[in-house]
């Protein structure tokens, strides 16, 4: 009975995380170096090493020192935010 349980609990389990919702793009306009992305999602270059970021999204974006949105990140901008630093691209989910 205890093994029934279990394997319940986990085929409970799976469906859940089956049925969640999947990740999808920020909603609101993130400006990168006066460039406007309507709804971003992914690396966006700064076009530079230095940039300034207006996050006007529900999430946070996070800026890199690298193009393409590697190696560790060196600042954030939290929602509603603005920040200018160093960076070469800037990523958001």
């Amino acid at each position: 009975m205890r093994r029934f349980v279990a394997a319940l609990g986990v085929v409970a389990a799976a469906a859940v995380c089956v049925s969640a919702p999947q990740a999808h793009a920020a909603s609101g306009v993130l400006v990168v170096n006066g460039q406007v992305y309507a709804d971003p999602h992914g690396c966006y270059p700064a076009g530079g090493f230095f940039v300034t970021v207006t996050n006007n999204t529900d999430r946070t974006a996070y800026i890199y020192p690298n193009g393409g949105c590697w190696g560790q990140h060196e600042g954030w901008v939290l929602p509603g935010g603005h920040a200018s630093m160093n960076g070469a691209s800037v990523f958001i989910e």
